[in-house]
């Protein structure tokens, strides 16, 4: 009897995972997602009060670089992340911090993660957690952001889904230009969006 129940319990805490493709990326996502949004390069699923969001924008031109940046420039992108993040969310009265943003490496794929928390309990009824990830490739410039309701420390589901993300282009760029902060505008104009339409639909449930 031990051993059915044993058994039962380890097939309820499978999770299911499905594979999610196209020709810039792949990504394992849990089954419990919902793929809500699939154009104009943004992708978004959603669980209840969680979802994962991935950007794509064009590196042709501005030849953006996480590998070469320096500590200087880190500090520097973490300013333009926070402004531009907040700029979006004034009018809901919302302040966003970045808590956390270091330069990372996997296997010399190198990436900028960081940690976002938004105090948006009194205009959603919960506070927001976020763990980002920027990369850099010839061709594109990818983020991606995975959103809970919950503290996101030691979050096994958040770190194998953000390490299940692949880029289908080379990461070794050439960078020619440092102009990091037109990106960060561009993504996080796109991020703060996504929590203002939250909040929008919040308001219009109660």
């Amino acid at each position: 009897m031990k051993k059915i129940f044993t058994l039962i319990v380890l097939l309820l805490s499978i999770v299911s995972i499905k594979a999610y493709e196209n020709d810039v990326f792949k990504i394992d996502i849990d089954e419990s997602y919902k793929l809500e949004i699939e154009k104009d390069n943004a992708y978004r699923w959603t669980n209840n009060n969680k979802y994962i969001a991935i950007s794509i924008n064009s590196n042709k031109e501005l030849k953006y670089d996480v590998k070469t940046f320096s500590q200087e420039d880190i500090d520097n992108q973490k300013k333009y992340f926070e402004e531009g993040i907040n700029n979006g969310l004034s009018k809901y009265k919302i302040t966003a911090e970045i808590t956390n943003i270091e330069k990372k490496n996997n296997d010399e794929i190198y990436y900028l993660e960081y940690d976002i928390y938004y105090p948006s309990k009194k205009a959603t009824g919960y506070d927001m957690y976020q763990k980002g990830r920027m990369y850099t490739t010839n061709k594109y410039i990818v983020t991606i952001i995975y959103s809970s309701d919950n503290k996101l420390d030691n979050d096994e589901t958040c770190e194998k889904t953000l390490n299940s993300l692949k880029i289908f282009d080379l990461y070794e760029v050439v960078k020619t230009d440092s102009r990091w902060f037109i990106y960060s505008f561009i993504t996080l104009g796109v991020i703060s969006g996504v929590i203002g339409a939250i909040i929008s639909t919040k308001k219009k449930r109660k």
